[in-house]
């Protein structure tokens, strides 16, 4: 008995196709696009503690699109408020305020449906990034903590001038916005 490569993978990906086909006859969600990754980074805080740092451009079509700043604690117990902004400065006079989309960690409606957001993380619109810091000088982040105490961490290296060189968000999304009740379109 000979077994055919090309046959095979035929009969897979045929296979495939009728999974992919049956999923969606269910009405289950197709998966979302692929987040487009700056770069990820460990920083460290005031206090010792190590964190990831994350740049990417938002990719569930259910949230506004918009380049993405994610802090996420690596150490057990620390818990970041999830309502306040991050604050950010330069030292040159320099200071942002970074709105909190912590609420896209989870998947639309479950954060209102009892799916806590993850303690240890917390999401910011870099959209709040205008006009860009300096790619020179060092920003000082402020994190805003659950039980109403912030926390400084401090970037250098390759995060600031990441953070200067992000591009435009190349997803555009259009908005529906229904007429008005008792609009008639004429045909």
């Amino acid at each position: 008995m000979r077994f055919d490569l090309r046959a095979s993978r035929r009969l897979l990906g045929a296979g495939l196709a009728l999974l992919l086909t049956l999923l969606l006859a269910l009405g289950l969600p197709a998966p979302a696009p692929a987040a487009e990754l700056i770069g990820s980074w460990r920083v460290v805080d005031d206090a010792g503690h190590s964190w990831g740092l994350s740049l990417f451009e938002q990719p569930d079509p259910a949230y506004p699109t918009g380049w993405r700043l994610r802090l996420t604690a690596h150490v057990p117990g620390v818990a970041a408020d999830h309502g306040r902004p991050l604050r950010l400065g330069d030292g040159l006079g320099g200071a942002w305020s970074l709105a909190n989309r912590s609420n896209e960690l989870v998947p639309p409606g479950d954060a209102d449906g009892g799916v806590p957001v993850p303690a240890g993380s917390a999401q910011f619109d870099a959209a709040g990034l205008d006009p860009r810091p300096s790619a020179v000088a060092p920003l000082r982040l402020e994190l805003p903590l659950a039980d109403g105490e912030s926390i400084g961490l401090t970037l250098g290296g390759d995060v600031v001038p990441a953070l200067r060189a992000l591009p435009e968000c190349k997803k555009k999304r259009r908005a529906y916005h229904s007429p008005p009740l008792g609009t008639s379109y004429k045909m």
